[in-house]
């Protein structure tokens, strides 16, 4: 527990968090149209650390992202990316 910070962070507003290894941003992008969506991918993208973590809800696709190119889906059905 020591090791784990948990924060708040608003995804319309707020600029890079510091360097994380794992993002989780479950049924919270599904509300967002594309732009805003975009820019959350950036701040994933610029926050996670190289091979870092992103998982997503059931529900939510890097697949239609401007940064889809820069994760590999680990578990497909899971929304389980590593950032490539």
């Amino acid at each position: 527990r020591e090791n784990v910070t948990f924060a708040d962070h608003s995804l319309a507003t707020d600029s890079v968090f510091s360097e994380t290894q794992l993002i989780s941003c479950r049924n919270v992008l599904i509300y967002f149209n594309k732009k805003l969506q975009d820019r959350a991918f950036g701040l994933f993208h610029d926050s996670l650390c190289h091979r870092g973590f992103l998982v997503l809800g059931s529900k939510e696709t890097l697949d239609f992202s401007a940064y889809s190119k820069n994760f590999v889906a680990l578990v497909k059905q899971e929304r389980i990316y590593r950032k490539s």
